[in-house]
């Protein structure tokens, strides 16, 4: 796209780019809907939160690939929901 960008526009599209790793299954392989091992995101929000799948997201995808199970979301919760008990504690 770099070389692309400045044969076509005569500038550079873009000066950063943000490496991360792919989301893969608790087995390790790659999400993919053909093999079926997809974890819906809507259906992991209402039974875990939005904070929970936020935080696993964000922690494990740095930039590394991140196994994503339904186990570390459990985990995940709960340290959210101790964080957030926490903050309102401070406040």
């Amino acid at each position: 796209m770099v070389m692309m960008g400045t044969e076509f526009i005569g500038t550079i599209p873009f000066s950063y780019v943000d490496p991360h790793g792919l989301i893969r299954d608790s087995q390790g392989r790659k999400m993919s809907k053909t093999l079926g091992n997809v974890i819906d995101p809507i259906d992991t929000i209402k039974e875990f939160g939005t904070d929970a799948l936020r935080f696993t997201l964000a922690l494990g995808t740095a930039s590394q690939d991140l196994n994503l199970s339904t186990e570390r979301l459990t985990v995940n919760t709960t340290f959210t929901n101790k964080l957030w008990n926490a903050g309102k504690f401070v406040l």
